[in-house]
């Protein structure tokens, strides 16, 4: 994925980058500027080392011209407009890179440019050097009017970001971060919403005790709230968790019998696995979650295991057909092989059946 999007970074992006930052500090030699930055494209860099090579490169043209670090902030500021998501990153890493600046004016410009490129990555060793402003700041941003700033908020101080440094303080101890969660819980924008349910995400995989005690004082406050709470809590709920399926009143499936089930004995490299069963109880079947586990095999290695969600609904009816289909086209995220691959068909975290199949070539 990481290796996809930093193709983002290419001539193009250069050219207009170069183009802007010339057009913004008139001191800028074209060429000159073209010709530092031109090797960081062509590189075997990784997405985030392209990101900060740039940057740093980008600060000391300007720095060996003689702007400071405030007439550099002001002129990224303007920039920020003209380049939004994944290619405008380099910009809150500049912000960042002026290290003889003030920690409040580098905080108060990340969450000026937020709205433009999102500031988390740049904020990352703020937070780790500076935790006492940095989180008086991100408390603010919690509170704001502005979306991006809430999202950022959040986003910022998850424990295991991707593609970030992992903020080991906050890993060891979430503490601090619960008290922005708070005031996000309820947030109206699904951006936000989205980063608070993966930040719990986060503090789930070190201290699920204490992310499962968070989520049970706010289950129930609003349909905002319980959102964020199923999202946070998806994957304890793929593995069959007890405590987090009793947190949603998932228990048991004694009362489900599974009838008539049929699936493709095979299913050919690029082609799709179809399979159909009915649930089915002396009573309605209530509210289930229904999920099928797959484990694929893998050459050399072990099984890999992949939950799917069917479905999960309240039924008031005695029983329920399920028609579906698996697909093994090929897929830049997930290779497939040949081989004798298992089922698992799971009701409420209970496995009610199970089921093999051979992939061919």
């Amino acid at each position: 994925m990481a290796d996809a999007l930093k193709l983002q970074f290419n001539e193009t992006w250069l050219l207009n980058w170069v183009q802007n930052l010339c057009l913004t500090f008139d001191s800028l030699d074209k060429q000159k500027c073209y010709q530092c930055l031109v090797t960081v494209i062509k590189s075997d860099l990784s997405l985030m080392q392209i990101i900060k090579q740039a940057s740093a490169l980008s600060v000391k043209q300007l720095q060996q011209l003689g702007y400071s670090s405030s007439q550099i902030r002001d002129g990224i500021l303007t920039i920020a407009p003209v380049f939004s998501g994944l290619q405008g990153l380099v910009l809150p890493q500049m912000i960042e890179d002026l290290s003889d600046t003030s920690i409040q004016a580098r905080l108060d410009a990340l969450g000026s440019v937020t709205a433009y490129s999102s500031s988390e990555f740049a904020m990352r060793n703020l937070i780790a050097g500076y935790p006492e402003p940095a989180f008086r700041q991100l408390l603010e941003w919690s509170q704001s009017a502005d979306h991006h700033q809430r999202r950022l908020a959040s986003e910022a101080c998850r424990p295991r970001l991707p593609w970030a440094k992992i903020l080991l303080d906050l890993k060891l101890d979430p503490s601090p971060i619960l008290p922005i969660l708070n005031n996000l819980m309820q947030d109206t924008s699904l951006y936000v919403r989205k980063s608070v349910a993966n930040n719990l995400n986060d503090i789930g995989k070190d201290h699920p005790e204490k992310m499962l005690a968070f989520c049970v004082d706010w289950k129930g406050k609003s349909p905002h709230t319980d959102w964020i709470i199923k999202q946070a809590c998806r994957n304890f709920l793929k593995q069959r968790d007890p405590r987090f399926l009793a947190l949603f009143n998932l228990t048991g499936a004694e009362y489900v019998e599974l009838a008539d089930w049929h699936h493709d004995p095979t299913v050919k490299l690029g082609e799709q696995l179809a399979y159909q069963f009915t649930l089915r109880s002396e009573q309605n079947l209530g509210y289930l979650r229904v999920e099928i586990q797959v484990d694929y095999v893998r050459p050399n290695r072990p099984l890999y295991q992949k939950v799917f969600k069917l479905i999960e609904a309240d039924y008031v009816v005695a029983h329920k057909k399920f028609s579906k289909r698996l697909s093994f086209k090929r897929l830049t995220t997930r290779r497939y092989y040949p081989g004798q691959h298992q089922l698992q068909l799971i009701v409420n975290g209970v496995v009610i059946h199970q089921a093999w199949f051979e992939v061919v070539v």
